[in-house]
């Protein structure tokens, strides 16, 4: 068995929302006029979830938050397996909530800011 990968995180100094929108909703076009770090817009047949800076949360949106996010250093390669995992192990082995975003280069993953010096100490322990 290869052991999980030893990743770097670099956290993102700005706190985030996550939006719940029904899946037919029109996307706020103040979403992409907005110089938010995170931004994170995913449309499927049941919903329209969307990770956003708190002033970009759209009026009588279902929304959680707020929440903070680690970066997984990167690019990762698509044949490198085990990446996310070996961050969210340790954190969900505290029950610390957890919602992860994935790009073309790498992963997100977010902990409510109430939560986040328990996800900084679960990092440090791997």
């Amino acid at each position: 068995m290869i052991p999980p990968p030893s990743v770097g995180l670099s956290r993102i100094d700005e706190e985030f929302v996550i939006v719940r929108l029904d899946p037919a909703a029109p996307l706020p076009p103040e979403l992409f006029a907005a110089d938010a770090q995170l931004l994170s817009v995913t449309r499927t047949s049941s919903e329209l979830p969307i990770v956003c800076p708190p002033a970009l949360d759209p009026t009588g949106a279902n929304t959680v938050g707020p929440w903070c996010a680690w970066y997984i250093d990167g690019p990762i390669p698509f044949n490198v397996t085990g990446v996310v995992q070996s961050v969210v192990s340790p954190i969900s082995a505290r029950a610390i909530p957890m919602f992860v975003v994935s790009t073309f280069d790498s992963d997100l993953i977010l902990v409510p800011s109430a939560h986040a010096a328990g996800g900084r100490a679960a990092r440090r322990r791997t």
